[in-house]
């Protein structure tokens, strides 16, 4: 599916207000026609109304208009024998006390006029969808996940996550021939280590000439030690 062409099958109209939103859905008829239109989508259909109408004091007139603008919906699926999507908020109930505390809002006005209600949840990575209301189709949940592929069975979209790490654990190793080149290099030559190492020795002759020098003569040594000694008695000489 293109996701171009696609596109321009969507036409998109935004409300700023309540009123607003009613004349687009009174102004829908003359586009259904020009565009063969199939589907329209109201998203938060009733965030509008909440916003602008607060407290109890206005609730009777917020219920008003909100009925008039679904069955406004409703007369526009049957006219044109188009489906209708309606989306909802919820709201939280302080006195529930058990279950699910969130309801939707809009109360019977929404609820008696939808054929279908459906409450969507998430849970984890699961998206959980509630059969609800359904003249057809008895109260039940469906579990479904989003992916790339759109709404699948979470079982699919498992798998394919499983095959894809496999894939990424099967990628292509590092070629053992390439490293084994590297490694296998010329190793040094052990010849030339071994003429490094085998130079001249230092010639033993030549450091034995050093050391037999001619030592020192004792006849001369034994000539300085016997010089004539001094006169101990020279008074003895004058006195003759």
């Amino acid at each position: 599916m293109d996701p171009e062409k696609v596109l321009d099958n969507i036409i998109v109209a935004r409300a700023y207000n309540s009123s607003h939103q009613m004349l687009i859905l009174e102004e829908a008829s003359s586009l259904i026609n020009e565009n063969n239109i199939k589907l329209i989508i109201s998203d938060s259909a009733v965030g509008l109304f909440r916003a602008e109408y607060l407290g109890r004091g206005t609730l009777a007139t917020r219920q008003q208009k909100l009925n008039k603008f679904v069955h406004l919906l409703v007369r526009l699926a049957e006219t044109y024998n188009i489906a209708s999507i309606m989306t909802n908020q919820v709201m939280s109930s302080p006195d529930q006390f058990f279950g699910d505390p969130t309801k939707p809002i809009g109360g019977n006005v929404v609820a008696h006029t939808s054929t279908y209600r459906v409450y969507l949840k998430k849970s984890g990575k699961k998206r959980i969808a509630r059969m609800v209301d359904s003249p057809h189709h008895p109260e039940m949940d469906v579990i479904f996940a989003l992916g790339e592929a759109g709404v699948q069975d979470p079982e699919d979209a498992t798998k394919k996550k499983k095959a894809v790490k496999s894939i990424s654990k099967e990628s292509k190793p590092v070629d053992s021939e390439s490293v084994k080149d590297v490694t296998e290099s010329k190793p040094v030559d052990s010849e030339s280590v071994k003429d490094v190492t085998e130079s001249k020795p230092v010639d033993s002759e030549s450091v034995k000439d050093v050391t037999e020098s001619k030592p020192v003569d004792s006849e001369s040594v034994k000539d300085v030690t016997e010089s004539k000694p001094v006169d101990s008695n020279p008074l003895d000489s004058d006195s003759e």
